[in-house]
């Protein structure tokens, strides 16, 4: 019973001692209230609304019968409990208080323990029925479907086993069930065991039994199970009761009630498996997230260093070479944002832009991007555009191009012979306003009506045997299907077998004059690169990454400091800060990184108030992850891999240009083979020992070393293009991750790549060790003045640094220090400088 409700006794009894003597029992732990005659008590029990009434049966004015006839009719109380209270004991006597429904008998004389005994049982089960009455409302059932019974078992002898032991059941038990009366249902117990399910009954009666057995009445009964109806459909049902006792705790007589719950259990279950719905999504969400940035990480090193190489050369095989590796790139990437869109698009958190486009330049850019794949197979090509003269569009151009290029990439992919056809018309023109048709028409395999049934659902081709012969993730159409029905349109397709298809939409877009635009879009294919003065912050713990965004930036006039982690990029920042120095114009923040990871980092800038805009740059582009990125203050995000016109467009977004220059011939000045030298040198330096690291974490079961070794290994043999030593670290990784024991074979396997590589670039290393000791030699003012130069730059972590290696190799005893400083550890490299002024000192 609620604690903070005190229960209630109506008295009624013309013996003014009894009264007394009762009120004196009950007073410590109820509200106790009297009557000494029959209406006395009708006029209480309506007044004050007792939980339970104690009723003398024999009384001058009216017997006790009388009176509980009287309140059966008065709706408020005709359900209280009544405990008669009486000095007739016949079977009789007893028999007909029961028809009259009340619920248990104290015997004149009584003691004072019975009476405690008596009314503390009544109240157990009305707390229970209330506590059922909440858990009612809580699940919110319709009244008529509550279903409510009552029951009663009399004990035998304080036996439940014993034969003589009779239950009864209430109609409305038998109605739930969907008997009709006792000849249908009787009132034995083998009458409702026979109809537990079968997986419940031994259940059941064990937590009976144990409530009757514990004669402290502590253990409760309440439970629940499942009934087989008369129509043999299984109800669930929860069933509660309480045992009524004698002065030594033996069970004389056990009421309570069950309540048919089925529609309850019927809420939980569409709620558990929403929940498991819930959980799958995350589940994927979190699969994309990591492959996104398993496979964008090292796709940011690829098209960075292609598209710097391509920079820096003009030898025409060579640039062939790099346009078709930047080219697959951008077609792996493409299909990752094909798997991350429909993320989006099943998250419904996919928004369009509205901006002012041509939708020439749109088709012009679809139509020079398929043309090479019409050429390789060998078929026609047909296009028709109509413009809205003198009109620009208002809408996304990005998602309409990956409308059309999907659709134009699915004709030529399922086309063998014939000819591609796309049309593009104004069908309906207004002041500010034009409906525009699409229609691409392909003369190609087509489709069955049952395949194109299913040809819109998500990681479904039109047959299984599709993806075999012709490729694909099975996304296209989905989201090519939801763009459209985002800018309020409807794609359509139109099939035969053997003859072709016929996809077409339109679109209503909102209209602006074109002279009212900025021509800038007019690029003519000469980039304008802007240039800045600035310093930026890069945080990111992986050294390639960093290399390539300090090449961005720096060809753009950016300053440029590096951190390994959160914690250290939150050092420098919080350093500036207090010694007064101008703080950051912008900072970029990896997310996954080691120690204090980019989430925590940027809160805690952010929490210095600096003013420095922090973009997110990170290969999980995830929209739940953007969300978590923004609250933690980074507003924006550069995706990896990124380009550099897509750094610019960050740039330019936070930063005030100080001019722009043509990109021509006049930018292939740096030697992007020294770039990768360098990093085949390193690579030699750095892992000498790492198989034998390895080894060795694993035997002191340091498995997280062991890990972070294998991935390191892994992300290094990818950047200088040592796929099967990349392949089988990544292998080993991902048993690191599973947590499975890594197999001597692959151990072996590693070994052996790892060797290869190695040796093959023992040569290069070589050459590189031998020019290093024929650099001129310096002097000692020389050696002081570039300690000089060097040390700030240590302190505030500049990768320009790298250009003074030449001079740092020629200071005798310096090998550790260009070490640290090939391979960006600073803090290392500091220390390192210090020893080594030190000794220049005592020299």
């Amino acid at each position: 019973m609620d604690k903070t409700r005190k229960g209630s006794v109506l008295v009624v009894d013309d013996d003014n001692n009894n009264i007394v003597a009762l009120t004196n029992i009950l007073k410590t732990e109820y509200t106790v209230y009297a009557a000494k005659d029959g209406q006395s008590a009708i006029e209480a029990a309506e007044n004050f609304l007792p939980d339970i009434i104690l009723l003398d049966i024999i009384m001058s004015d009216m017997d006790g019968y009388a009176v509980i006839t009287a309140l059966k009719k008065i709706e408020k109380v005709r359900d209280t409990p009544v405990i008669l209270i009486t000095g007739l004991s016949s079977a009789e006597d007893e028999e007909k208080g029961l028809e009259f429904g009340v619920v248990d008998y104290i015997t004149k004389p009584f003691s004072s323990a019975i009476v405690k005994l008596r009314v503390r049982n009544q109240m157990r089960l009305i707390e229970q029925f209330r506590s059922n009455e909440y858990d009612i409302m809580k699940y919110k059932l319709p009244n008529d479907a509550l279903k409510i019974a009552l029951w009663d078992l009399d004990i035998a002898e304080g036996n439940v086993r014993n034969p003589n032991s009779k239950f009864t059941w209430s109609q409305e038990f038998r109605d739930v069930l969907g008997f009709s009366d006792e000849n249908d249902f009787p009132n034995t117990s083998e009458a409702l065991i026979e109809r537990f399910h079968p997986e419940d009954g031994k259940k059941v009666t064990a937590a009976f039994v144990r409530h009757l057995m514990d004669y402290t009445g502590k253990t409760p009964y309440d439970t629940e199970y499942r009934l087989r109806n008369k129509n043999d459909e299984y109800r669930h049902f929860h069933a509660f009761g309480t045992a009524q006792r004698d002065s030594n705790g033996v069970p004389l007589r056990m009421a309570g009630a069950i309540m048919d719950i089925t529609e309850k259990k019927q809420v939980e279950e569409k709620t558990r498996k929403a929940k498991i719905a819930e959980e799958s999504n995350k589940a994927k969400s979190r699969f994309l997230a990591t492959m996104s940035h398993e496979i964008r990480t090292p796709m940011n090193s690829i098209m960075g260093f292609a598209e710097l190489a391509m920079d820096q050369t003009a030898e025409s095989q060579t640039q062939n070479y790099l346009r078709k590796i930047s080219d697959s790139t951008r077609w792996l990437l493409r299909i990752i944002n094909d798997i991350l869109d429909i993320s989006k698009v099943e998250s419904g958190k996919m928004e369009l832009e509205k901006v002012a486009f041509s939708l020439q330049d749109v088709i012009s850019r679809c139509q020079s991007v398929i043309l090479p794949s019409v050429k390789d197979k060998g078929l026609g090509m047909r296009f028709y555009v109509e413009p809205p003269t003198g009109k620009k569009l208002l809408g996304d151009p990005v998602r309409l191009y990956q409308v059309i290029i999907n659709l134009l990439s699915n004709a030529v992919k399922f086309t063998n012979t014939g000819t591609v056809k796309f049309y593009s018309t104004v069908k309906k023109m207004e002041d500010d306003r034009a409906t525009i048709f699409f229609e691409v028409r392909d003369s190609g395999i087509g489709m069955t009506p049952e395949q194109l049934e299913k040809i819109f659902a998500p990681f479904i081709q039109a047959d299984s045997s599709t993806t075999r012969n012709y490729g694909g993730t099975g996304l296209g159409l989905t989201i090519a299907k939801s763009i459209v029905e985002l800018m309020n349109g409807e794609l359509t397709v139109e099939s035969s077998p053997g003859v072709g298809s016929i996809f077409c939409f339109e679109v209503t877009f909102d209209t602006i004059d074109a002279s009212a635009v900025s021509s800038s879009d007019a690029s003519n294919n000469i980039l304008e690169r802007p240039c800045f003065d600035g310093l930026v912050l890069v945080c990111d713990d992986n050294h390639m990454n960093q290399q390539v965004a300090y090449e961005h930036l720096a060809r753009v006039g950016l300053g440029v400091v590096v951190a390994d982690n959160g914690k250290i990029g939150l050092d420098i920042v919080r350093e500036r800060l207090q010694n007064g120095e101008k703080p950051f114009d912008l900072i970029f923040m990896d997310i996954f990184m080691p120690i204090m990871d980019g989430i925590e980092a940027a809160s805690k800038i952010t929490e210095l108030n600096t003013g420095t805009p922090i973009v997110a740059m990170t290969a999980n582009v995830m929209i739940s992850e953007l969300d978590s990125y923004r609250k933690s203050g980074m507003p924006d995000y550069l995706g990896k891999p990124f380009t550099s016109q897509e750094l610019w467009r960050i740039l330019l977004k936070y930063l005030t240009p100080v001019g722009s220059s043509s990109i021509g011939t006049e930018e292939q000045t740096r030697d992007t083979d020294e770039l990768l030298k360098k990093l085949q040198i390193n690579f030699v330096k750095n892992n000498q020992s790492t198989f034998t690291d390895i080894i060795e974490a694993i035997d002191s079961d340091d498995l997280k070393l062991a890990h972070r070794l294998a991935h390191t290994l892994k992300g290094n043999a990818a950047q200088i293009g040592e796929k099967e030593l990349q392949n089988i670290a990544g292998e080993i990784e991902e048993l690191f991750n599973i947590k499975t024991p890594i197999p001597k074979d692959k151990l072996e396997l590693l070994n052996v790549e790892l060797t290869r590589v190695l040796e093959k670039l023992q040569s290069l290393f070589d050459e590189h060790s031998a020019a290093s000791g024929e650099t001129k030699s310096l002097s000692k003012e020389q050696i002081a003045a570039l300690f000089e130069e060097i040390e700030p730059m240590l302190e505030n972590i500049n990768p320009a640094i790298v250009n003074l290696l030449s001079d740092i190799h020629a200071i005798p005893g310096a090998e550790k220090l260009a070490h640290y400083i090939e391979n960006y550890d600073f803090e290392s490299a500091a220390d390192e400088l210090a020893e080594l002024k030190k000794k220049e000192v005592q020299a």
